[in-house]
């Protein structure tokens, strides 16, 4: 039987070979991701939604004889629809190179842009009260810019 047994080692030994050649079919033969942690996908976020234009927007410079009338009947119209409405007007001003300057021009636009269209939306049929006035500096805009929204 010695024999035997070594001619049955003998041919596996012979055969042993051929096998380290092969490569093993498991599940990462039809799925090489198989056995990895998942990487989920996440989706990039949407886009922001666009601002809400203003509703009343006055340049500088502009007269208040062409502003005029349309801040009444925007005024007229926004007190019809509610009662107790709030007026915010907005003064943004161009960016100035230091803060003397900055204070300066915002006081400026402050007395000739600002202050009359209050005064305008107050004499329309709006209290006191209902208007909120801010001025802000701002880099986007060239010249100063009143902006009225209603809340």
């Amino acid at each position: 039987m010695a024999p035997r047994a070594l001619l049955l080692a003998g041919s596996i030994l012979l055969v042993t070979p051929w096998l380290a050649g092969c490569k093993l079919i498991d599940q990462r033969t039809f799925n090489p991701q198989a056995g990895k942690p998942p990487k989920p996908y996440v989706p990039p976020a949407p886009p922001a939604p666009k601002p809400k234009p203003p509703f009343l927007q006055i340049e500088d410079g502009t007269p208040e004889s062409d502003y005029g009338p349309i801040v009444d009947k925007a005024v007229k119209a926004a007190l019809a629809r509610k009662e107790n409405v709030l007026f915010l007007v907005q003064l943004l001003v161009p960016l100035q190179n230091d803060p003397a300057a900055q204070a300066k021009a915002m006081t400026e636009a402050t007395q000739t842009d600002l202050e009359p269209v209050a005064r305008r939306i107050n004499t329309a049929g709006a209290q006191p009260i209902q208007i909120e006035m801010h001025a802000i500096a701002d880099g986007s805009v060239k010249h100063p810019v009143v902006r009225v929204d209603v809340r």
